[in-house]
């Protein structure tokens, strides 16, 4: 259903698809650097982990707390919507992986979950306030489930652009691997951590759902390489520049890989999200040298169709350019 014919403002949207653990946190860093744009994390968790559980916000505070969100919540609904919460984190889990494949019908755009309209407005009120409070053209959602690609899509008033990012199964599967702290989660968490084998055959779905779901939509829709992002970031994030609908000329990253980090208000996501001021992308092949030969073979035999379809084929360990912000001066 068009937004336009219902006469409604139009809220662009660059949506960061893809895998967990494969980039979207520094695209979007970089990205939350171009004063047109507004990244704010994880967008499908703001109702559990933002309002209920009240993680912390990127800048560091409670986001029941923040002042970017009480006024996002303020100018969308004259406040915290507590009434609708519990029954908001409900209807988002109507949108769960496990409800991809009748999400990847023909028509299901339209047709799944009528009764959840008044959700989907909400939706829609949420993001048009964040434009409104930042000021921008366009708001940056790093959420990356397939399945809220769909309730975005079936949202009147938005204008979604996809922006996939892609990484060596190998190394993505390496880092769910290892044991790391979150300090967003409550009393003091762990991230989950997934076996190799299962890294491997979550990575294939959700690209190639990813895909399919752009490909049936017709979405603008552009692939990125993570390993290309940080070879040449200028070069690989310029494209999604334009995809935002801005110069492709004007990526805030120096000739030395340099980028300095305001203060951001991103929800849920990995902790990098909390690095302000200069950092340096560089490299990290950690995953060449400490990943198990077992653990390659597994997560090459359970990628290989996808992972050559994005130009990963070599089945050998091979350095593969990966990102970690690096302190300028530390």
């Amino acid at each position: 259903m068009s937004s336009q014919w219902l006469g409604l403002p139009v809220t662009k949207v660059l949506y960061l698809a893809g895998w967990g653990r494969s980039g979207s946190t520094i695209l979007e860093a970089v990205l939350n650097q171009v004063p047109e744009l507004v990244g704010c994390g994880e967008l499908k968790f703001v109702w559990r982990r933002g309002l209920i559980e009240n993680r912390r916000c990127s800048c560091g505070t409670p986001l029941r707390e923040c002042g970017f969100w009480t006024r996002v919540f303020h100018e969308a609904y004259g406040g915290i919507p507590e009434a609708r919460l519990a029954a908001l984190d409900a209807a988002t889990g109507r949108y769960r992986t496990r409800h991809l494949p009748s999400l990847l019908l023909p028509g299901a755009r339209d047709r799944y979950a009528p009764e959840l309209a008044w959700y989907r407005d909400d939706l829609a009120t949420l993001y048009r306030a964040v434009a409104r409070v930042a000021g921008a053209q366009v708001v940056v959602d790093s959420s990356k489930f397939p399945s809220h690609l769909v309730a975005l899509l079936q949202t009147p008033g938005l204008d979604v652009r996809v922006a996939h990012i892609v990484r060596d199964p190998r190394a993505v599967a390496y880092s769910w691997q290892r044991d790391k702290i979150d300090p967003d989660a409550p009393d003091g968490g762990r991230m989950p951590r997934l076996l190799p084998g299962v890294t491997g055959a979550y990575w294939s779905s959700w690209n190639l759902a990813t895909e399919r779901i752009a490909r049936t939509n017709r979405l603008p829709y552009l692939r990125v390489r993570y390993e290309d992002m940080i070879a040449d970031p200028r070069a690989a994030i310029g494209p999604v520049l334009e995809l935002a609908g801005l110069p492709g000329d004007r990526v805030p990253v120096a000739a030395d890989g340099t980028v300095g980090l305001g203060v951001s208000h991103q929800v849920s996501g990995n902790p990098v999200r909390f690095s302000q001021g200069a950092i340096r992308i560089r490299d990290d092949d950690e995953w060449t040298r400490e990943m198990g030969a077992a653990a390659q073979v597994v997560v090459n035999a359970v990628t290989t169709p996808v992972r050559q379809r994005y130009g990963y084929r070599s089945a050998r360990p091979a350095p593969v350019l990966a990102a970690t912000p690096e302190r300028v001066g530390s």
